[in-house]
């Protein structure tokens, strides 16, 4: 193969002269210098400046362009002009962006440390959170808890500040005081809160689970925070199980036999398999990673400052999802991967999520009965759009944003997804308040990409799912190519291949 920096189909002939890309594109960190030393794709320094540079990538984030380029021009490899191009390109958008005006007329030169980590920003940030956190299961109305109980605290992420941030980020100094702990201590009071972390992340060590035990036994409910950090998933990092790591598995077996009333709580960023957790804890809440305000935002979802409205990003999958070749990339392989080709049992699917009130959807136009009906090629040339329009009305005694999602599934396509998700629309609903979410069907959503790697719309029933209303949907007329690999496009592969 070739090296996604070098491959010029890619960058120039696809990106640049098929989709009208005007920019520069830049290499991921050290990405020049693996094609040399990893790729083995070229074997001079020369070569390889020749291959990133006339492959189209402009500018290396590394050091391999800036230790070989000169050589490369001086030995023949390249020439001034083939390096003039990558130079304009990336000096426009200098300019474009200012950074060659003079500095009083730059507006990021303005910008002092007062900007940074305002009031505005942090509300941001547990807004963010806040929308994020994710209902997975609240049997008996587990949630939210009431103020006026006490709570133990436990599990290796009750007191986390670092680990809620995931990687790639900032220096952030503003989380080291917004674990749940505290979060939890400063809207509860000292008084109603214990705490006893039980074990950490991942080692074997459970002497401290009885403490955990002990504190739950002496609370009205307890709240086990689990989970896993950048030590199991980050760059270089890979999970060969999902299950949770270390002794937490038995902190919580140990926690629910102390005391039935248990709340657990997940942090992390890649699905996790919790079979035994999701059959036995009555509430189970997804944070995710939630960044810098997480500890509050988690505290205002548990105790109904907020209720939760955040939708499952991925499937939750069991144990033994893991057992099958990840070097077989066919989505469909085995019992399939994703929301859009996984036949299995899931724990939770993508788009799961719950509330502390409830929701009435209704089509504000009456689609039961009727079949919308559309030409393939007028919607691929949006000429015609394909809108559903769908009231919403919250129908229980709490204020709470909801998020609508819309799915299409190809009846008649071999090999399409299950379903696909083609928009979503969210809204804040006041206890009674009805609101209309509008739904629309675009190319992208209503589009199949066939292993040539033609993506067109195809002429066949489609149906469409919001929730729990569905509808029917006609493309009529001609398959309508939207985009075809160069390549490929004298081969009329459309209606003779899988589509994915």
């Amino acid at each position: 193969g070739v090296p996604s920096c070098a491959n010029s189909l890619f960058q120039n002939t696809i990106v640049r002269d098929e989709w009208g890309f005007d920019g520069f594109i830049v290499s991921d960190c050290g990405a020049i210098n693996d094609i040399i030393a990893n790729h083995k794709y070229t074997s001079t320094p020369g070569d390889t400046c020749k291959a990133g540079l006339l492959g189209g990538c402009d500018l290396n984030c590394g050091g391999y362009y800036g230790a070989n380029m000169e050589n490369a021009v001086n030995g023949g490899s390249l020439s001034e002009d083939d390096l003039d191009i990558a130079v304009r390109r990336i000096l426009k958008h200098m300019f474009w962006l200012g950074m060659m005006d003079p500095a009083e007329n730059q507006y990021y030169k303005t910008l002092g440390p007062e900007h940074v980590d305002t009031a505005e920003h942090r509300q941001l940030a547990l807004s963010a959170a806040e929308q994020m956190i994710v209902l997975l299961k609240n049997d008996g109305d587990m949630l939210p808890v009431d103020v006026s109980k006490t709570v133990a605290l436990i599990g290796p992420h009750a007191n986390s500040t670092q680990d809620l941030l995931s990687n790639y980020h900032g220096t952030n100094t503003v989380v080291n005081s917004h674990s749940p702990l505290q979060a939890i201590t400063a809207m509860l009071g000292a008084g109603k809160v214990k705490y006893a972390q039980g074990c950490d992340i991942s080692s074997s060590d459970s002497s401290h689970i009885a403490d955990a035990v002990t504190a739950a036994k002496a609370s009205d409910v307890a709240i086990v925070f689990l989970g896993i950090n950048n030590g199991q998933e980050s760059e270089g990092r890979d999970r060969t199980s999902i299950v949770l790591p270390g002794v937490q598995e038995q902190l919580i077996e140990a926690v629910m036999g102390a005391n039935k009333n248990t709340v657990v709580v997940l942090i992390n960023g890649g699905q996790l398999a919790i079979e035994w957790i999701s059959t036995n804890v009555p509430a189970i809440v997804e944070a995710l990673y939630p960044g810098e305000m997480g500890g509050d935002a988690v505290a205002n979802v548990l105790f109904g400052k907020v209720s939760p409205s955040g939708r499952l990003p991925y499937t939750m999958y069991p144990a033994n999802f893991v057992n099958r070749s990840f070097f077989n990339m066919d989505l469909r392989n085995e019992s399939g991967c994703t929301y859009r080709y996984y036949t299995g049992d899931a724990l939770y699917s993508f788009g799961h999520g719950m509330s502390y009130t409830t929701f009435d959807y209704k089509w504000s136009a009456d689609l039961s009965t009727s079949q919308l009906s559309f030409d393939a090629g007028r919607v691929g040339r949006q000429e015609d759009a394909i809108n559903y329009t769908v009231v919403v009305t919250n129908t229980g005694k709490v204020d709470s944003d909801v998020s609508v999602l819309g799915f299409i599934t190809a009846q008649e396509q071999p090999d399409a997804p299950l379903k696909e998700l083609f928009d979503f629309g969210r809204v804040h609903l006041a206890a009674g308040e009805s609101a209309t979410v509008h739904l629309t069907v675009g190319p992208s959503g209503l589009s199949l990409v066939d292993e040539y790697g033609v993506e067109a719309i195809r002429a066949g029933h489609y149906k469409i799912q919001v929730e729990d209303l569905s509808a029917d949907l006609e493309i009529t007329g001609e398959d309508h190519v939207i985009f075809s690999l160069p390549e490929m496009k004298h081969k009329n592969a459309l209606g003779h291949v899988p589509v994915v």
